[in-house]
C-alpha cells in the first residue's frame, strides 16, 4: 500500500475531476426542473467548470512549484470537495454556477500537480506503470461520467451526483498526506517566484479564448460577441503576449522559442 498509495491518490483525484466534466450532463433536464433554470443557465453549468479548469491550469502549476505540489494537490481536492457539496445543496442556478467555477479551480491544482507527484514518487519501470494505469484511469472516468450521472440521477437524485465526490476526495486526501513525500522547502529568489501579472493575463486570456471556443457553435463563429473576447485588439490576449514577450526579464517557456504563432511575431522567432 504504502508504494502504490501515491498514485492511487492520483487516480482517485482523477476521476473526480473528469467524471465531473461530463456527469452532469444527462442531469441538466432534472436541474431545470428543480432550480427553474433557463437553457442558457445550464449552458453554463458545464461550461463554467471547463472555462475555470482550462484557464487556470498555467497559474495552478506555477503556485505549485513554488509553494509545493502535494500541498497544491491536497488543496485543490479540499477546495473541490468544498465546491461539490455546494454544488448539491444551491438553491438556484447561479450558485450552482459558481461553485462550479470553483470545482474548476480545485480541479486546475489537481491536473497541473499530478505528473509532477508521479515523477516524483517513481522511478524506472514503475514510473512507466504508474502513468499508464493513470491515463488508463483518465480515459475511463471521461467515458464514465455520462453513465454514473444517469444511474445517480435516475435512481436517487441530481445532487448526489456531486456529493459523490465527496468520500473520493477525503480518502485522497487521507492517502497523499500519508504516502506522498513532503514537499521541500523552496528558497524565496528572483528566478522562482510567480509572475502573477504574467499569470494572471495568460489566465484572462485562456479563459477569453475557451469562451470563444464554447459559445462559437450557438453564437456563430463571426459574431461580434466571438470575435470581441478572443481576436479584437482589446483582447487580453495581447496584454498576455506582451507581457510574456517585451520584458527583457520575463520567464519565458520553452516552446516560445520553437513556435511562435503570434502576430506581431515575437522576439525569438
Amino acid at each position: 500500500m504504502r508504494k502504490w498509495g501515491p498514485l492511487i491518490a492520483v487516480c482517485l483525484g482523477a476521476c473526480i475531476l473528469l467524471v465531473d466534466v461530463t456527469i452532469v450532463n444527462v442531469a441538466l433536464p432534472s436541474m431545470a426542473r428543480d432550480l427553474g433554470a433557463s437553457f442558457a443557465s445550464l449552458q453554463w453549468v458545464i461550461d463554467a467548470y471547463a472555462l475555470a479548469l482550462a484557464a487556470l491550469l498555467l497559474a495552478a502549476g506555477a503556485f505549485a512549484d513554488r509553494y509545493g505540489h502535494r500541498r497544491a494537490y491536497v488543496g485543490g481536492l479540499a477546495l473541490f470537495a468544498v465546491a461539490s457539496l455546494v454544488c448539491g445543496v444551491a438553491p438556484d442556478a447561479g450558485v450552482l454556477i459558481a461553485a462550479r467555477a470553483v470545482q474548476g479551480i480545485g480541479g486546475a491544482a489537481m491536473f497541473a500537480t499530478a505528473p509532477a507527484l508521479l515523477l516524483a514518487s517513481y522511478q524506472g519501470r514503475d514510473r512507466g506503470t504508474a502513468f499508464g494505469l493513470w491515463g488508463a484511469t483518465n480515459g475511463a472516468a471521461a467515458a464514465a461520467g455520462p453513465l454514473l450521472g444517469g444511474v445517480l440521477t435516475q435512481r436517487i437524485s441530481w445532487p448526489v451526483i456531486f456529493w459523490i465526490n465527496l468520500p473520493v476526495a477525503v480518502v485522497a486526501i487521507v492517502l497523499s498526506r500519508r504516502f506522498m513525500a513532503a514537499d521541500r522547502p523552496v528558497a524565496v529568489g528572483r528566478k522562482n517566484r510567480i509572475d502573477l501579472p504574467g499569470a494572471a493575463t495568460f489566465s484572462v486570456a485562456a479563459g477569453a479564448l475557451v469562451y470563444g471556443l464554447i459559445r462559437g457553435s450557438d453564437d456563430g463563429w463571426g459574431s461580434p460577441a466571438l470575435l470581441s473576447p478572443t481576436l479584437s485588439p482589446r483582447s487580453p490576449s495581447w496584454p498576455s503576449w506582451w507581457w510574456n514577450t517585451a520584458r527583457p526579464t520575463a520567464a519565458k517557456p520553452r516552446y516560445w522559442t520553437w513556435r511562435c504563432c503570434a502576430t506581431p511575431p515575437s522576439p525569438g522567432c
